[in-house]
């Protein structure tokens, strides 16, 4: 088995599965070896931000050894994506700040051009969204990057960039059952736009899986768990209905030999409005958790139940909870992005 190639942007084809970056971070060589073995199961497109420490130094060791361990045709496929990540607070980056990032990460990450740079700007009260997108947009002039891509952004903001003649190739959003923002009005703008929209997170932070299944809200005990991703839960209704789709993707998981994690993961994969799904995982041996999801197909009575029993979509659009002043989405990521 193993994971199918799609067109994420004209004549730009990645892994339906992309492998996030946040799990590596810290780890060096010896995770090499892990990523190798990604590529083998078809996993070709990786993720990293120059926030990350080491990512994209990893990512260089990555293509260094694929190019000497791997068939040539297998090793050509892979794809790097990075981002540059805008200060939160302050004035925003000149552009001998932009430039010198891209040089950085050009540098780390090998190659003749970065594959896909994500511009990620989470604080939009910081000036310079539409300068930096315009800086990048030299630089793809200057062959330093193949394409220009978004994180988190809404219909209000891409316009903005498109307007201002910055070419947004690709769009990265949350999608869930716990977050389904985007199908309501982003997707249908991201067609008219040949924007390709890749999406993370389908187990909410790990919530959407048998472990929570007939827990106690952690809310308020001495538990780890993702406080951005919790805050969802209440957006969509609170604990109770939360457990109530859990029940549900278990009932369909027992009918396809699945667990729930699988089963909401191919919910995203069959429904949501991504070309390409980011995942988290620590090592390879995670693989043989995932890949089932390709071998099954949700039919349409295992939709029906889920949709009867989903947690009510927020009409917010993508960015708008993540930005929303103290709200703990965005305080979670000040501690993540600093």
């Amino acid at each position: 088995m193993t994971v199918p190639q799609v067109e994420i942007a004209p004549g730009y084809t990645v892994s339906q599965l992309i492998k996030g970056g946040w799990q590596t971070i810290g780890r060096a060589g010896d995770a090499v070896d892990d990523l190798l073995d990604f590529v083998r199961a078809g996993i070709t497109t990786f993720e990293t931000a120059d926030s990350y420490r080491g990512g994209e130094e990893l990512m260089g060791m990555l293509r260094t050894a694929a190019q000497k361990d791997l068939p040539a045709a297998l090793s050509r496929k892979i794809k790097i994506h990075t981002r540059f990540t805008a200060p939160t607070r302050g004035n925003g980056p000149t552009t001998r700040e932009i430039t010198d990032s891209i040089e950085r990460s050009l540098k780390r990450i090998g190659g003749e051009r970065l594959d896909l740079v994500q511009l990620q700007w989470w604080n939009l009260d910081v000036p310079g969204l539409v300068d930096t997108g315009i800086v990048l947009a030299e630089l793809r002039r200057q062959g330093k990057i193949n394409l220009i891509g978004v994180c988190n952004l809404g219909v209000g903001d891409l316009t903005t960039l498109l307007s201002a003649g910055v070419p947004v190739a690709t769009n990265q959003v949350h999608y869930s059952l716990l977050d389904r923002r985007a199908d309501n009005h982003l997707a249908a703008f991201c067609q008219t736009q040949d924007i390709g929209l890749m999406t993370f997170a389908p187990l909410a932070g790990g919530f959407l899986s048998g472990t929570w299944m007939d827990a106690p809200d952690p809310l308020g005990r001495d538990q780890g768990f993702s406080r951005e991703f919790r805050a969802l839960i209440d957006t969509g209704g609170g604990w109770m209905v939360f457990q109530g789709l859990l029940s549900t993707l278990d009932a369909i998981a027992a009918r396809h030999n699945l667990s729930i994690a699988q089963v909401a993961q191919r919910w995203v994969l069959q429904c949501g409005p991504g070309q390409a799904i980011l995942f988290g995982a620590s090592t390879a041996d995670r693989l043989r958790e995932t890949l089932p999801i390709f071998a099954v197909s949700l039919s349409d009575r295992d939709l029906a139940e889920i949709e009867e029993v989903a947690p009510a979509r927020s009409p917010l659009d993508i960015g708008d909870i993540e930005r929303a002043p103290g709200s703990i989405m965005m305080q979670a990521i000040k501690e993540h992005v600093g």
